[in-house]
């Protein structure tokens, strides 16, 4: 079985909230802008590893949320959010000086945990 880096933290942090999240498949309401757009904006970005057009996926999973009740902060709005993303992608594209192998398998640290430690693992959580 394979976890993440950010499922390893989760648990370390509260068994209990990991549980709810990956075991039991609870999610967190989606209403802020800033999340919702940090997750689109990492779709951006293993575009741009994978060399494909990542200011059309960022343009594609933002425009998803354009029409959605968001309250922006400090100015902040769907255009200008948009706006900045694509300039920190061209930034990214200028500076050309992280590279990323095998994009498709190595974009977010996965650890593989033995068979056993998972099964005790299943055992705290319940």
């Amino acid at each position: 079985m394979t976890y993440s880096y950010t499922q390893i933290a989760q648990y370390l942090r509260c068994p209990r909230s990991y549980r709810h999240r990956y075991l039991d498949g609870w999610r967190e309401k989606d209403n802020s802008p800033a999340l919702l757009f940090g997750r689109c904006f990492e779709q951006a970005l293993a575009a741009f590893f994978a060399r494909e057009d990542s200011a059309a996926v960022l343009f594609n999973e933002w425009r998803k949320h354009q029409d959605a009740q968001l309250e922006y902060s400090r100015g902040d709005s769907w255009e200008r959010m948009f706006r900045q993303g694509v300039q920190l992608l061209e930034r990214l594209a200028q500076d050309d000086r992280i590279q990323v192998r095998h994009p498709q398998k190595n974009m977010q640290p996965r650890h593989d945990i033995p068979k056993n430690l998972t099964d005790c693992w299943l055992l705290i959580l319940s």
